[in-house]
């Protein structure tokens, strides 16, 4: 059981609508009990949900300051083995496919020949995802906070080293090359030092979505979804509509 509270402080120089993705997702595979959320300093706001099926938070913010805070108690249920079979291209779910292609930060058609040449003889599917997971615990340096903007695969590949986004951003990448249809998840992870939200990604093998950590170095443990997209910019914590915040402070404590 996961015990997680997020507060994010604004201040703002002018009333701005913002979105806020800081909400569990209610799903199967996981139970969320004891949620509250607070807006503090909003004109108005609700509750609402887009069709990856992640809970947001429209709000009209109010001038000078405001906050939102997200309290909830959560269990992973369990995962299971993961499942190693390639699924063909030709029989994936029609809503699988999005996540085939390049998008922003995850420029899969340009790494072809890098991918395959870190999964050469290996089986399509659970072996390619392990080897280039793998690889890249064994050659990049996870360093918690070096990367303050987003950064593209390519980007990434090249400074080998980064936070969890830029490697959930790379394998996402190497496996999309490989028609492995992969999509990035933002949460939060068990044990996880600085306390922060965490990325990994999940693969669509054996029929369903599975779970792999690429960060370096950051063992598995108890995690719980909040969001998931094409890349990192489909699940930003905070999308403001309007000038940057005069200062923005998150606050994020989870606790086993």
């Amino acid at each position: 059981m996961l015990r997680v509270i997020t507060e994010n402080k604004l201040e703002l120089s002018c009333t701005t609508p913002i979105v806020f993705r800081l909400l569990p997702r209610l799903e199967p595979q996981q139970q969320i009990q004891d949620l509250h959320y607070e807006v503090v300093g909003a004109e108005r706001h609700e509750q609402v949900q887009d069709g990856a099926g992640n809970r947001l938070i429209r709000a009209l913010m109010q001038k000078g300051s405001s906050s939102v805070t997200i309290r909830f108690e959560g269990t992973e249920c369990d995962r299971g083995s993961p499942l190693g079979s390639f699924v063909p291209i030709e029989v994936l779910p029609t809503e699988v496919l999005p996540y085939l292609a390049p998008s922003r930060y995850c420029e899969s058609d340009e790494f072809n020949s890098h991918a395959r040449s870190i999964v050469e003889g290996k089986a399509s599917g659970l072996e390619q995802v392990e080897a280039i997971c793998g690889m890249i615990a064994e050659q990049y340096d996870y360093c918690p906070g070096s990367s303050h903007r987003l950064l593209s695969a390519a980007s990434v590949n090249q400074r080998r080293e980064g936070v969890c986004r830029d490697f959930a951003h790379l394998s996402i990448a190497m496996c999309r090359s490989l028609s492995l249809p992969t999509r990035y998840v933002v949460g939060y992870l068990a044990g996880l030092i600085p306390q922060d939200q965490h990325a990994w990604i999940e693969v669509f093998l054996g029929g369903q979505w599975q779970a792999f950590d690429p960060t370096p170095g950051v063992e598995d443990a108890e995690r719980i979804r909040v969001a998931i997209g094409r890349d990192a910019a489909d699940v930003a914590m905070m999308d403001q509509f309007g000038p940057l915040p005069l200062s923005s402070r998150m606050q994020i404590s989870v606790e086993v």
